[in-house]
């Protein structure tokens, strides 16, 4: 089942994508001195419309699902209940039709549950994934034109120290704003 936790992991993974776009390929250009440049992802995604929305629609999507889970879950239990209440009124014929029905929404839910996961994956490709790709894109640019060897994404990760005169975040934002990729 989709929770907060499993949304916390898919923006992780979401954030190691961006940072793994970005770090790879300036490594090799980080041994000549170049400087270090610094984004925010947490903070583009919480200060840029586009992203905001895109956001929303998929927790709406995610809220969704979890409606449809718990109305199968619904189904299933009352289904079950009611059987267990009836069972020594039923006739053989009338448990064993009813028992089959129980075990056929069983494996519908079950079908659904393994779909869950996909669903979710792809809404979240459709809504989001086209928002980090554009920043990708951005911060990919800003590196090239500021002559920067190496961007580093704080929020993912572990900084000890940072000049935020290198925070490369507002020029993303602007850049955002501006429709620019």
């Amino acid at each position: 089942m989709l929770n907060r936790n499993n949304l916390k992991l898919i923006q992780g993974v979401l954030a190691l994508v961006l940072v793994s776009a970005v770090l790879v390929p300036s490594l090799a250009t980080a041994a000549d001195d170049k400087p270090l440049g610094v984004i925010d992802s947490r903070r583009i995604m919480e200060e840029y419309e586009a992203a905001k929305d895109a956001q929303a629609q998929y927790q709406k999507f995610l809220r969704e699902l979890e409606i449809e889970v718990t109305e199968k879950e619904k189904e299933i239990t009352n289904l079950m209940e009611e059987i267990e209440s009836q069972k020594l009124l039923l006739g053989e014929e009338a448990l064993r039709a009813k028992l089959q029905v129980f075990e056929q929404k069983k494996a519908e839910y079950f079908t659904f549950q393994e779909s869950i996961e996909q669903r979710a994956e792809a809404e979240f490709n459709t809504k989001v994934t086209p928002i980090t790709d554009q920043i990708i894109t951005i911060v990919e640019r800003l590196g090239k034109e500021k002559g920067f060897g190496l961007i580093v994404d704080r929020a993912t990760l572990n900084v000890l120290y940072l000049d935020d005169a290198l925070d490369l975040t507002n020029d993303v934002l602007s850049a955002l704003a501006k429709g620019e990729e």
